[in-house]
């Protein structure tokens, strides 16, 4: 195995784990949009499973389909006036 191969490996774990963090904060965004327009903050378990799961599902998505899925969404955040 020469360098060039470990260089590859680390490059494409790294550029795996920045889409997973950038969907994340995506995905964070989007659940805050309801939560800044509500009045009182009273979240209980279910809703923050709900959260979280929509974050992590975004992180995955992200990371798997790249830039299609955030121009996606983007997309469709534009259409609601985001």
């Amino acid at each position: 195995m020469t360098s060039e191969d470990t260089n590859l490996k680390q490059g494409k774990g790294a550029k795996f784990i920045y889409r997973f963090l950038g969907g994340a904060a995506l995905g964070a965004f989007v659940v805050s949009i309801p939560i800044s327009y509500g009045s009182s903050i009273d979240l209980n378990l279910v809703q923050l499973g709900i959260a979280s799961l929509l974050i992590i599902s975004c992180g995955l998505l992200s990371s798997l389909w790249g830039e299609k899925f955030i121009e996606a969404v983007t997309r469709m955040l534009n259409s609601f006036g985001f």
